[in-house]
């Protein structure tokens, strides 16, 4: 039989602040993050906004994992800061750690901008292999020269012991999404009783945001200020890129009930596909992001209409607002009319790796609070934008069950269907 699976505790390191409440209550009145934005040392960048984490505040409140030589992989330090506030919130103590394991997604690892700099600049590799050495001891141990982009995953294992299953998922922009349903499914299968399941990520540094410009992805426009995020909005230009870290306890409801733990919800669906398209836009039918609800639907046991919020992948970019609005609208027929659509991203940026993991926290808490949280800054929805989107927070809305999308580069998908805990 397959164990039923609950969350029982909730972290998140954002623009914020540290944990749920300063997360939820600005989720939940519409308050943008987003704000002016240039990267350290640069002027002129032609990313202008985005929504980032103050440094300073959050060092005097965690110095212990801020090392001496801090200079990179922040990515790293929100997710630690997460699972801790995940673990305090779950109620938990080192136990049967056999049992518990993580399943993480955290991106890429950064880079010193200066050591790349150096590097390129000399010509002969045997050169750049006794630069390299003579750096070794001065770059960050937790920086992109020294760690995979296993970091996170290893580092939580071992600060509570978990000896159970360890997964590091690279997945895009769905990583954090396909790492909380893969620790569902180890779950559901009997593998763990327990798994810290999210990610941590920031693209906020000079190399992977240049990335994304060239791709075309991020808004270099200046015309909304703070507001530029606008998912499903005629006048959207591109995402505003965001950071921070967001963790999940996952456990089985034997578990959970057997350590009298507080249960906000039950994860009941998880489905992931792939477009098989262009790494660098969705398939223009949304067949993968059609195929990834249907399966996280499918998995639920569910049919269409008993789901009453979305909350979408929702990039303020002009390609994935649309294809997701119509795969929407294939996958619920008629009941597409009745549903609510929320983009959480309007409001704190996108977190690339770990978006899915703070929508997903925001999706249970406004099933657990019966409201769906704002779309803000959309005012004129685009003609091919045909749905119900949340405008203003909606109160009083009793659904019972809600899906979060996450749709990554290169055509990756995911979605989790969650339902009130009875």
């Amino acid at each position: 039989m397959k164990q039923k699976v609950v969350i029982t505790g909730l972290g998140v390191v954002s623009p914020y602040g540290v944990g749920v409440t300063p997360f939820w209550s600005a989720v939940k009145k519409g308050q943008g993050a987003i704000s002016n934005w240039q990267p350290e040392g640069v002027s002129n960048y032609p990313v202008r906004y985005a929504a980032a984490i103050a440094i300073d505040p959050l060092q005097q409140q965690f110095p212990g994992y801020f090392p001496a030589d801090y200079s990179v992989e922040r990515r790293s330090i929100f997710g630690l800061i997460a699972a801790e506030n995940a673990v305090a919130d779950a109620g938990l103590t080192k136990q049967n750690s056999a049992r518990w394991g993580v399943s993480v997604c955290s991106g890429v690892p950064e880079a010193d901008d200066q050591t790349l700099a150096a590097l390129v600049s000399v010509n002969s590799p045997q050169a750049a292999l006794v630069l390299l050495q003579q750096r070794h001891q001065l770059v960050n141990k937790m920086g992109g020269f020294r760690c995979g982009n296993d970091l996170l995953a290893t580092a939580i294992a071992s600060q509570y012991e978990l000896e159970g299953p360890v997964l590091n998922i690279s997945g895009a922009c769905a990583g954090a999404t396909q790492a909380i349903g893969l620790a569902y499914k180890a779950i559901q299968r009997g593998e763990a009783d327990l798994m810290l399941a999210g990610g941590g990520d920031s693209v906020l540094n000079i190399r992977t945001n240049s990335a994304l410009v060239s791709l075309g992805a991020c808004s270099t426009s200046q015309r909304f200020g703070n507001n530029l995020c606008r998912p499903f909005d005629q006048d959207r230009s591109g995402l505003v890129a965001g950071e921070g870290a967001a963790m999940l306890v996952l456990e089985s409801e034997q578990h959970a009930k057997a350590r009298g733990a507080t249960i906000y919800a039950e994860l009941v669906g998880y489905g992931s596909s792939l477009d098989a398209y262009k790494v660098t836009a969705p398939h223009p039918e949304g067949t993968g992001a059609v195929a990834a609800m249907q399966a996280a639907i499918a998995d639920a046991g569910l049919e269409p209409y008993q789901i009453g919020h979305i909350n979408a992948h929702g990039t303020s970019t002009p390609l994935n607002d649309v294809v997701e609005s119509k795969a929407i609208e294939q996958v619920f027929g008629a009941a597409a009319s009745d549903l609510l659509v929320s983009a959480t991203k309007s409001v704190i940026g996108h977190w690339i790796a770990a978006a899915g993991a703070p929508e997903a926290i925001a999706t249970i808490l406004a099933l657990r609070e019966k409201c769906v949280p704002p779309t803000i800054n959309l005012c004129n929805a685009d003609p091919d934008c045909r749905l119900r989107y949340a405008r203003t927070l909606t109160e009083n809305f009793p659904h019972q069950f809600a899906l979060s999308n996450s749709f990554g580069f290169g055509g990756i998908n995911a979605s989790l269907i969650f339902g009130v805990y009875p």
